[in-house]
């Protein structure tokens, strides 16, 4: 039997705009019934373009998840949408009361931050932090995720070579412990939409991670430390180094490859996390160079900035280290991650599990 589904529905599942699938139809890729002044459309012909589907800049072969369920974030007609709200009316509001909308009033689950932590790399400390703390002391079930987030964030400061200063905000204090100096008040803005634009992206591969680990029961520390890892791939939060070399040298000469940091698959219009992040960015002095350049690889392109071409921009206009992309994205993805643990940890369990292949 045939399930129908609403334009808004289909438009979501696909990730595009909603006369993007009118043009399906008319191509005949999809059909289209109207009902009660409606427009509905075959759900098993939507998952199924879906999953065959190719967006430019996307991996190929991308598997469906789309029975799986989420109220932390969506991404509708190209929109962000953190816990329903737009992320443009989130982007300027302070971190800690995005945190609070996204996280709700879950008790901190404090951190003690061992000093042999400082020897690590900056974009390794955070998951090394996850991981001590998991270590030393008792579990804590991944329902209680949200509080060891809101731990590890109250930490992450004097991880990455700061100080403890309660009441500071956080992105004040980690843009002086990544920077080794005080940032300005607009660079510290900057980085608050940053870390607000950073904080969930649907069911994105760390976000998958750590629910695979929250569905076999593992500890929440365990579960976030599933999402850093997953985190850290060379297509995903680590790719902030590639994205600043293509802003410093330009893109490759080769019009076929896909540029880093120009052009998402989820977003063909443009990257709404770029936007926020750009439009705060131009407000920082000596940010005119950089844009200017990253406005002349889209045009040569024909591809707009991603969020990844954005935090390049950033990154080189306040003279930061490559790796504070990479260290930005830990940061904010943190409450993405603790978010979608405990979400998971309400669902049955093992219910992430491949279906074998007949024969």
């Amino acid at each position: 039997m045939t399930e129908w589904i609403t334009t808004r529905e289909a438009a979501q599942r696909l990730g595009v705009k909603r006369t993007t699938l009118y043009t399906y139809v008319s191509r005949r890729l999809l059909t289209r019934r109207r009902a009660g002044g409606e427009s509905l459309f075959d759900r098993a012909e939507i998952d199924a373009l879906a999953s065959t589907r190719h967006h430019p800049g996307s991996p190929l072969g991308v598997l469906p998840m789309r029975s799986v369920r989420s109220s932390v974030s969506e991404v509708r007609e190209g929109e962000l949408f953190l816990r329903g709200v737009p992320l443009a009316d989130l982007a300027d509001e302070p971190w800690d009361e995005v945190v609070e909308l996204v996280l709700g009033p879950a008790p901190e689950i404090t951190v003690d931050v061992p000093e042999h932590l400082t020897l690590l790399p900056l974009n390794r400390r955070l998951p090394a932090l996850a991981q001590w703390a998991g270590s030393h002391g008792d579990r804590v079930e991944p329902a209680a995720a949200a509080g060891v987030a809101k731990g590890l964030l109250g930490a992450v400061p004097v991880a990455l070579g700061g100080r403890a200063e309660p009441g500071r905000p956080v992105p004040d204090t980690v843009f002086a412990a990544v920077a080794g100096r005080p940032g300005s008040p607009r660079e510290v803005a900057t980085l608050n939409t940053t870390l607000v634009a950073l904080l969930d992206h649907g069911l994105a591969a760390s976000v998958v991670a750590a629910r695979v680990a929250a569905s076999a029961r593992a500890s929440a520390h365990d579960c976030l430390v599933a999402g850093y890892a997953a985190l850290s791939g060379q297509l995903h939060g680590g790719i902030g180094p590639s994205a600043i070399t293509v802003l410093r040298d330009g893109p490759p000469a080769d019009p076929r490859r896909p540029v880093t940091g120009f052009g998402h698959w989820r977003h063909p219009d443009g990257d709404p996390r770029a936007d926020a992040v750009l439009a705060r960015l131009a407000l920082v002095d000596g940010s005119a160079s950089p844009l200017a350049h990253l406005g002349e690889i889209a045009s040569r392109t024909g591809r707009l900035p991603s969020i990844d071409g954005a935090l390049a921009a950033f990154v080189v206009t306040c003279e930061l280290p490559d790796t504070a992309a990479e260290v930005f994205f830990q940061v904010g993805r943190t409450v993405g991650l603790a978010a979608h643990v405990v979400e998971e940890s309400e669902e049955d369990p093992l219910r992430w599990r491949a279906t074998d292949p007949a024969g």
